[in-house]
């Protein structure tokens, strides 16, 4: 396996942080884009073991670490927000469709909660992307464990301008600012899901407690074109080993039907 590690700065010279693996450097492959979620890396084990499984496949697969997020990115945590996400996700694609063993019209997203949810909006309008698939992503951006608030909550929120979460990474409570809700909110997810017409992969937990499974539903629902819907029993809200043997059957075989 050969990796390459890169860094990518934005408008504001903050950067992102990722990794490249292929097992074949020789001839061009589809690749894997992961977009973590809220709170997580890309050195999360699951990530990592699902990233395996992908190359031992013939699979590129690239992980990486958001400019504001919280893994070994450079920019302050706080500023956060769907759309940084999404834009980080397009200098990653923009980096790995120019490595020579990557496949430039083999370019399939697979993000986690709200890496989910970006990479919806952003193949909606990306003709760039072959496929989508999520695990456990929210099509309402108000239905998460961050932003189910109460209303008097919310205007506490929204009156301080910014709220605190714990970070199991960080082993500390970290600060988002109220621009992580302005932001989520305007994203229109029914427009997205309407206009994707790539084929999608939806796997959500039967037991997610972060984002109740009515979510992925209603993405399945919504999403006009090609789409599956699978739903893994006993899952929560981040797989863990026993759930991996589930869900990457599911993901090969939708990748053997979609992708190559």
């Amino acid at each position: 396996m050969t990796e390459e590690r890169f860094e990518i700065l934005n408008e504001k010279d903050e950067s992102l942080v990722g990794v490249i693996e292929t097992d074949h450097l020789k001839k061009r492959q589809p690749v894997i884009i992961f977009l973590n979620g809220f709170l997580d890396t890309m050195e999360a084990t699951r990530k990592k073991a699902l990233a395996t499984m992908l190359r031992k496949d013939g699979f590129v697969t690239v992980r990486f670490d958001y400019t504001y997020g919280f893994g070994a990115g450079t920019g302050d945590v706080s500023m956060f927000t769907v759309t940084s996400q999404a834009k980080d996700a397009e200098r990653v694609i923009d980096y790995a469709m120019r490595r020579s063993y990557v496949d430039p019209d083999q370019v399939t997203l697979l993000g986690h909660c709200y890496g989910g949810m970006a990479a919806i909006l952003l193949a909606a309008f990306d003709g760039r992307i072959k496929a989508v698939i999520t695990l456990s992503a929210p099509y309402h951006f108000q239905d998460t464990h961050l932003t189910r608030m109460g209303e008097h909550d919310l205007a506490r929120v929204r009156l301080k301008r910014y709220f605190h979460i714990y970070s199991e990474n960080l082993k500390k409570e970290v600060r988002v600012d109220y621009s992580f809700f302005e932001d989520g909110l305007k994203k229109d997810m029914a427009r997205a899901t309407r206009n994707l017409k790539q084929p999608i992969l939806i796997v959500h937990g039967d037991r997610d407690e972060s984002i109740p499974l009515a979510n992925a539903q209603e993405i399945h629902d919504r999403v006009a074109g090609k789409k599956e819907l699978v739903i893994i029993k006993g899952m929560a809200h981040h797989p863990v080993e026993k759930d991996l043997k589930v869900i990457y059957p599911a993901v090969k075989a939708f990748l053997k039907k979609y992708v190559r």
